[in-house]
């Protein structure tokens, strides 16, 4: 699981690395199912098998059977949720999560709530978490009784009169789920903002392509933190030992007025729903060169894999995979078109796959 620290929208050579013969892994596509969808969450495989993952545009959950290619539609979508609607109901189903035995936990954009869901798709109850750090939900989870939040307050306002808001870290607060305590296990650095101007009005924002920290645990509790600014990976023990990972060099890919002009056309086509004028100036800050990592996610045999971004819009995506120690260990490239999504047994790796417009879901297995 995975918690990126990004608010915005999101060449020199690497002094250390591996060649191509020594660094890359290769995936093999096991099997995929024959149905495509408008857009895909992330992906959980369940005990039978099976897996669990959310039409983010359609706004449907759904589980499949890959061997068979069976699709099936959890609950019902509905366009309003109230404080008594029940479990099986969901406006935006976003993220999903797996908790401990067989539960199961839904993230609702839309409603700002999570449902608990069996592996067998029946709804269980609404979760029941203390509101920590905003009304925003939690979407990592542990399998030993917390959840993991990024307290934003002090960067988008909302704390405490006087307080800072532009601090240099930002705290993860972990929540045990059964009696509300709230801790701070991490420090992530804080977002570089610079000068955003929309029309004739000027505003802070978060550097376009700046670097990030990223945040996640494993199944057991076991923490892990992406240092974007470094480009390393530093690990937390349960019981709060943390180990330092070593900093790594990379290509630098420079940010071009191709990657500006689709960050711009992105945020004119979201403004539209907000009535912004489609010929209004916008200038947005952007960084010189894109960072190391993009995306993070853990695996639970205790990996890390980094995905790298992509010099051109469409290009192959590569993950750089770090152990329990912090140490990179090698890169995966994963066919062009497909993206992580998820982990499961036996080494499984389960990807998004596109398929002309749309996307389905796919097991590889890693060699």
């Amino acid at each position: 699981m995975k918690l990126g620290q990004s608010l915005g929208a999101v060449a020199l050579a690497g002094l250390v690395g591996c060649t191509p013969a020594e660094s890359q892994g290769g995936l093999t596509l096991e099997s995929k199912l024959p149905v495509s969808f408008a857009q895909l969450s992330n992906v959980v495989e369940l005990s039978s098998g099976r897996v669990a993952f959310a039409e983010t545009r359609d706004k449907l959950f759904l589980t499949a059977d890959l061997k068979t290619g069976d699709v099936d539609t959890l609950g019902t979508r509905v366009d309003s949720i109230g404080p008594d609607s029940p479990a099986a109901h969901y406006k935006f189903p976003g993220w999903i999560a797996h908790l401990a035995g067989d539960t199961v936990a839904l993230v609702d954009f839309s409603a700002q709530r999570t449902t608990l869901w069996s592996e067998r798709g029946e709804p269980l109850k609404v979760l029941a978490i203390a509101p920590v750090a905003g009304n925003t939900p939690v979407l990592v989870y542990d399998t030993v009784g917390n959840g993991y939040k990024i307290d934003y307050r002090a960067i988008l306002g909302g704390g405490a009169p006087g307080d800072s808001t532009r601090p240099d870290s930002v705290a993860v607060l972990r929540i045990r789920i059964a009696t509300g305590k709230v801790d701070t296990v991490a420090q992530l650095a804080a977002p570089m903002f610079g000068s955003a101007r929309f029309g004739d009005q000027e505003q802070q924002a978060a550097t376009v392509f700046a670097p990030n920290d990223f945040f996640g645990v494993l199944p057991n509790g076991t923490a892990w933190v992406a240092r974007g600014g470094e480009n390393r990976v530093d690990w937390r023990t349960p019981d709060g030992r943390w180990s330092r990972g070593r900093k790594r060099d990379y290509s630098r890919i420079p940010v071009t007025q191709a990657d500006k002009d689709r960050v711009l056309a992105q945020v004119r086509e979201q403004g539209k729903q907000y009535g912004m004028p489609q010929d209004l100036p916008i200038e947005y800050p952007f960084a010189a060169s894109k960072p190391p990592f993009d995306f993070a996610l853990g695996r639970p045999n205790g990996e890390l894999w980094l995905q790298r971004p992509r010099t051109e819009e469409d290009g192959q995506l590569t993950y750089d995979i770090y152990n329990a120690q912090g140490q990179w260990q090698r890169e995966v490239a994963f066919p062009k078109g497909s993206s992580l999504a998820g982990f499961g047994k036996d080494g499984a790796v389960y990807g998004t796959i596109k398929e002309g417009e749309k996307r389905t879901v796919g097991r590889y297995s890693l060699k």
